[in-house]
């Protein structure tokens, strides 16, 4: 009888493992810098870098918006995010078309986006979530100043995905041109999706050790 309810137990567990995969879940997080970002003319932004310290967990998936971006020449403006663990991409450089940002607009940087930042001739690039996108000459023609690592440069967020977030995230702003300037109004933000174990693995554990302390008592 006992050896039934064993492999009753057996049977279960793995069935529970089996749905606990399946149902995982994930949280997203928000941290931001609400501080204004000035975008100098044909020079690194003030402050540059704009940070953002976090603690310790698990990141599948990091996106980022900037919000209330204006500027005179969209492609003039570099954008580059520096991860605690030397990780490097660019978000935008040398698209974002020509005519000038006088509303401002916010903007989501996803790997998951339809599109890239949209490059216009006619008309103004308008708040929408995009790929990170870059369109500047070869390196090391889309080098940032330092303090910015030097490229190359990642153009896929995926790059930060299975690190740990821990430590100081840092965002480069460069205007690569004489004639304009800009402004970042609001700050940025990061977007940190975490694995959150679903609430059947706490049942699979539960049944893991049931089946552990009758295999003890049959010894």
């Amino acid at each position: 009888m006992r050896k039934n309810i064993l492999a009753f137990i057996n049977i279960l567990l793995l069935a529970c493992l089996y749905v606990t995969v399946q149902d995982a879940q994930a949280t997203t997080f928000t941290f931001s810098n609400p501080a204004p970002i000035t975008i100098n003319d044909n020079a690194s932004a003030t402050p540059y870098p704009s940070t953002i310290t976090l603690g310790s967990f698990g990141a599948l998936d990091v996106n980022v918006i900037v919000t209330g971006l204006t500027h005179g020449f969209p492609e003039d403006i570099g954008i580059l995010l520096v991860g605690p663990g030397g990780q490097k991409v660019v978000l935008m450089n040398n698209t974002g078309g020509i005519n000038p940002i006088t509303v401002p607009i916010n903007i989501t940087f996803d790997d998951q986006a339809a599109t890239s930042v949209p490059n216009p001739i006619f008309g103004t690039l308008a708040s929408g979530t995009y790929k990170p996108t870059n369109l500047a000459p070869a390196c090391p023609g889309n080098s940032f100043n330092p303090p910015a690592p030097a490229c190359p440069y990642g153009t896929s967020l995926s790059a930060f995905n299975g690190n740990s977030p821990a430590g100081v995230w840092s965002l480069y702003v460069e205007d690569f041109a004489a004639g304009d300037s800009g402004l970042i109004n609001g700050g940025w933000t990061l977007l940190v999706t975490t694995p959150e174990p679903a609430s059947l693995l706490l049942l699979g554990l539960g049944l893991f050790t049931m089946t552990a302390w009758l295999r003890r008592r049959e010894q």
